[in-house]
């Protein structure tokens, strides 16, 4: 075994040798952790970041590439460019529904045998073929789809992202967790509150915007604790139309946890991923990358249900995060 371990711990040093040793996803101590599994149960390496602030991580599609996929916690399956499906060659056959938070519009369906991140296969099916600005130039979005019982790590600090088996996975020392709860088979539903309102929460990457539903806004309205936030109409660009977001609320503290999160900006609507997860009459919060790349890191465990946040400056008890910063907005910590 002890053989075995080292040639597990070469391979993985391989794959991180790209990047500087500031920039290692996995330390040197914790690559001793992974000693018992082979290659093929976990990948690590670089990212960088999409002109919308979104992780772009080097994804292969039928063993060629790699190309650029940006990681999509909020996508229930993965879709492929119309540039990339027409290098490949890969002809629709067929056509399905493509769900985003604004809405749902058709998409052609190209086959794909298979996806892998390294050595790690991440399915293959019939993938939803998209172009427009969506996309940001990129090759296609990496859904959950393919992150069935492995932990997903992506340590913004580093600009790497790990994926492993969750029963192999590492112990993330220094880390803040937060249970959740399995929906539809791959989205993490995590519970917390803003100003005492029981609200639920999941982390979408692929979205560079925070969102609340009408349900949160009033039940915030009815106690006071929120303002508007006065500020230009933002455009959101969706696998269909682009849509105006005009209303924001500033959202004085947001627990989760063992974690504080203060002065959230909040773009509010009767966004459509809210009534595909059955959120909408209860308070709803989706954290998108304005929030999430505050911190150091995140890692989600769709075996055990539960989100990871390495924050930056914890305090000696509990957790505090800071809100994005926005034009007259002081963000308290």
């Amino acid at each position: 075994m002890r053989a075995l371990g080292r040639t597990i711990i070469g391979a993985l040093l391989l794959v991180l040798a790209a990047q500087a040793a500031s920039a290692e996803c996995v330390a040197a101590p914790d690559l001793a952790e992974y000693q018992q599994i082979g290659p093929e149960d976990i990948a690590a390496g670089p990212t960088r970041l999409d002109r919308l602030g979104r992780v772009v991580a080097p994804v292969s599609v039928n063993g060629q590439g790699p190309f650029r996929f940006i990681v999509d916690t909020g996508a229930n399956r993965s879709v492929v460019s119309q540039g990339l499906a027409e290098r490949m060659g890969l002809v629709p056959a067929g056509s399905g529904e493509v769900h985003s938070v604004y809405g749902v519009s058709s998409a052609p369906l190209v086959n794909v045998d298979a996806l892998h991140y390294g050595a790690l296969r991440l399915g293959g099916a019939s993938l939803p073929m998209l172009q427009g600005a969506i996309l940001a130039g990129e090759h296609g979005l990496l859904g959950v789809d393919g992150m069935r019982g492995r932990r997903l790590l992506m340590d913004f600090e580093r600009n790497c992202i790990e994926i492993v088996n969750s029963a192999g996975a590492r112990r993330l020392s220094g880390w803040t967790q937060v249970r959740g709860e399995m929906r539809f088979g791959h989205l993490v539903l995590i519970r917390g509150t803003v100003n005492r309102v029981p609200v639920s929460m999941f982390v979408d990457t692929g979205s560079n915007f925070t969102m609340a539903n009408i349900a949160l806004q009033n039940r915030l309205r009815e106690r006071v604790s929120a303002r508007r936030l006065r500020s230009d109409p933002i455009r959101a660009f969706t696998a269909g139309e682009p849509v105006v977001l005009e209303t924001a609320l500033v959202l004085p503290r947001v627990d989760l946890g063992a974690i504080e999160a203060n002065n959230i900006v909040a773009y509010v609507g009767d966004f459509h991923i809210f009534r595909l997860w059955n959120l909408i009459d209860e308070p709803a919060l989706l954290l998108g990358m304005d929030v999430l790349s505050q911190t150091r890191g995140i890692a989600i465990d769709y075996e055990r249900a539960t989100v990871h946040f390495r924050l930056r400056q914890p305090p000696r008890t509990g957790s505090r995060l800071a809100g994005p910063r926005a034009p007259g907005l002081t963000v308290g910590f």
